[in-house]
């Protein structure tokens, strides 16, 4: 029973720390990001090639130049138009699930867009699939990623996936913290468990 209780705080979690990096459109899919763009699917990769040759698909560890590739695995997408654009969050934004979302009015709005825009990509075709860019991050701070695709009948889809950029000892401090509470909540459940009396034997 007690070795039953300790597997499931930890399977708990476990749980915990995946969604805890899971930001808005992008799932981890087989250790891959993924970005799903209405019923498509792109990979998503981030790297910072000056500082490590680590690829994350959330948060950005630190400024400086970034370098984002997505693989369209659906062919369809390749005869979209595909738009990218990186705005930063200024928290006026809808919340969802804990997360900002662009209203459809706000992303129609230039209004609203082009003040806050760091980088934009233009609608672009991409034949072959992969569509890769940089954008160099001079200020810490959280920033919403936009893609937008368009095909020839006028249907579009958007995603969005909010993320931050040199927090990641924040962001750290708070899962460890979660996982420390959860240790001792199952360490002391243990120890009130091993104090209960033991049943008296019946005399036969």
């Amino acid at each position: 029973m007690i070795t039953r209780s300790l597997a499931a705080w930890l399977l708990a979690i476990g749980l915990l720390t995946s969604s805890a990096y899971a930001h808005g459109g992008v799932d981890v899919v087989d250790n891959r990001c993924v970005l799903q763009v209405g019923p498509d699917i792109m990979f998503f990769t981030a790297s910072q090639p000056q500082n490590s040759r680590d690829e994350f698909c959330d948060d950005i560890p630190s400024t400086g130049k970034t370098v984002v590739a997505l693989d369209m695995q659906d062919t369809e997408l390749r005869d979209m138009l595909t738009e990218i654009r990186i705005i930063r969050d200024d928290g006026t934004h809808t919340r969802m699930n804990g997360l900002p979302v662009l209203t459809d009015a706000e992303l129609a709005s230039k209004e609203v867009l082009d003040p806050v825009t760091i980088n934009y990509l233009p609608p672009k075709k991409y034949p072959t699939g992969t569509l890769t860019f940089e954008n160099t991050f001079t200020e810490n701070g959280k920033y919403i990623g936009i893609v937008t695709v368009r095909n020839e009948q006028g249907e579009t889809y958007v995603s969005q996936f909010p993320f931050v950029v040199g927090q990641q000892f924040s962001k750290n401090i708070g899962i460890y913290a979660m996982m420390l509470a959860a240790l001792i909540a199952a360490v002391y459940g243990l120890w009130r468990y091993s104090r209960k009396p033991t049943p008296a034997a019946i005399p036969e």
